[in-house]
């Protein structure tokens, strides 16, 4: 058996691909104590090349192919569960890569504690270069280690970044915790449902197991940076689900918890959405019962949403939208603001700065 199964659904990333696998080749657990499921989500780049090299190459890196696109990492990522045969699962995106020796602390620690599930901050990497860290929930605190999540509750308000945590494979099936199919927030359920069963559960506070990639250029964005109405209305389908976990655990009095950081992204995200007026009309429709729990449950949403969810409680999602898109405005200027000091850090972005002031200069004289 092997230690650890990760599991990677695959589509179109032949840029990035090999940099992912070999960070798992190159682990310092020993890439023989790894099972790679690879799973190929009908892929039309070389992404099926170079899942079939590795294939070819390592006899414990598997390529699993899909014969229909599922769009979405959630039924990929189930489909792994059902392959994998390690004692524990990890759960990885096709574009990032792990640090050195993730695999090893993890492993070393959860098998110590005979824990269900362990997880760690982890560190953003920018097209640019740049990189920063996650944010620290915890300040001094090193480490915790709980026995339920009734110990410390705060950790369900912790990112659901799936791709930071192992989970004991054994946990995982015998608590029938699969990543619900054709929606986004799938992470946010698996991590919700996992929580809340687990027998032991560890938090790495000053440990950062992942690098995850940001990727905003033109033709290359991450999830993340898409926000048309199928990405959206995908966002409340996954909320719903989470929602419906809770109730089936009779933990439902836990939504503010969890829901709070997210209905205030998918609103910034909403005003920032791409979509058709009458598509976000049909998305405030659908989105309308998670706002109304908000509302019972008293979440403290971001002051500058209010008036938007005001509305939106109201049923007055015309006015609704107009209050979005006049808060999309003052959004993307103060991102282009904040583009342009970043480029004057720069000598070449000076030097535009500085020919552009001088020619304003000569058109005004002349």
């Amino acid at each position: 058996m092997y230690k650890i199964s990760i599991i990677i659904p695959i589509h179109n990333i032949e840029s990035y691909l090999e940099e992912t696998l070999d960070s798992l080749f190159n682990q310092t657990i020993g890439h023989e104590n790894l099972e790679v499921l690879m799973i190929n989500d009908c892929s039309t780049d070389r992404s099926l090349e170079i899942i079939d090299k590795y294939a070819s190459k390592f006899y414990n890196f598997i390529a699993v192919h899909l014969t229909e696109n599922s769009g979405l990492p959630g039924k990929p990522r189930n489909i792994g569960i059902e392959k994998a045969t390690g004692e524990y699962l990890m759960f990885m995106d096709h574009d990032d890569y792990y640090s050195k020796d993730a695999c090893e602390v993890f492993y070393n620690k959860i098998a110590q504690e005979n824990a269900d599930i362990i997880f760690s901050r982890y560190n953003y990497v920018f097209d640019d270069g740049r990189r920063s860290k996650s944010p620290n929930y915890l300040g001094e605190i090193n480490e915790l280690n709980l026995n339920s999540i009734e110990e410390n509750k705060s950790i369900l308000d912790f990112a659901p970044s799936i791709w930071t945590k192992m989970f004991k494979r054994s946990f995982i099936l015998d608590n029938n915790i699969r990543f619900p199919e054709g929606m986004l927030a799938e992470d946010l359920s698996f991590y919700v449902h996992s929580l809340l069963k687990a027998k032991g559960i560890i938090y790495l506070n000053n440990y950062f197991s992942y690098n995850y990639r940001i990727r905003d250029s033109d033709g290359e964005k991450s999830t993340i940076h898409i926000r048309n109405k199928k990405y959206l209305q995908a966002m409340i389908d996954g909320y719903y689900n989470t929602y419906d976990i809770l109730k089936s655990l009779k933990k439902e009095d836990y939504f503010p918890v969890f829901f709070e950081s997210h209905l205030n992204y998918w609103l910034y995200s909403f005003i920032l959405s791409n979509a058709e007026r009458q598509e976000k009309v049909q998305l405030l429709e659908n989105s309308f019962l998670l706002f109304e729990k908000q509302r019972d449950y008293n979440l403290n949403l971001d002051e500058k949403y209010l008036p938007l969810v005001d509305n939106i409680l109201n049923r007055n999602f015309d006015e609704a939208i107009d209050i979005a898109e006049v808060m999309a405005d003052f959004q993307m200027e103060l991102i282009a603001q904040k583009n342009r000091m970043s480029d004057l850090q720069t000598t070449s972005g000076w030097l535009k700065y500085k020919i552009e002031n001088i020619n304003q200069r000569i058109k005004k004289r002349i």
